[in-house]
């Protein structure tokens, strides 16, 4: 017999489907700041350890903070390196991750609301 069932996962209502890929994390470091103090990018490690990220692998792939004082925030990634991800300025700046937090990667788009339509 075989059976098929979806999962739910995070704060935000998506089914997920079980077959999605999605990698754990943590910060091992914030990266450089701009010219505004604000940060795009941190250095992560795999949780259970595993090989590096591909280059570019996880571009278009949402990022959500599981702990630390930005807990449940999503971000878009724009880019990566083996052990570097860098987001979106249309989600704002990691400013407030700190070093340990840890992450969930998923291969799910990141759905922004949309600004009010004017009357």
């Amino acid at each position: 017999m075989v059976s098929f069932a979806f999962a739910f996962a995070g704060h935000d209502g998506i089914e997920v489907d079980p077959a999605l890929k999605r990698y754990a994390g943590q910060v091992t470091a914030l990266g450089k700041r701009d010219d505004q103090g604000r940060v795009y990018s941190l250095q992560v490690k795999r949780l259970p350890a595993s090989a590096a990220f591909e280059m570019d692998e996880l571009r278009g792939w949402r990022l959500t903070i599981l702990a630390g004082k930005r807990f449940a925030q999503v971000f878009e990634i724009v880019g990566n390196t083996g052990t570097e991800v860098s987001v979106s300025a249309d989600d704002g700046p990691l400013n407030g991750i700190a070093v340990r937090d840890v992450f969930v990667i998923e291969n799910v788009p990141v759905e922004r609301k949309k600004p009010a339509e004017p009357q």
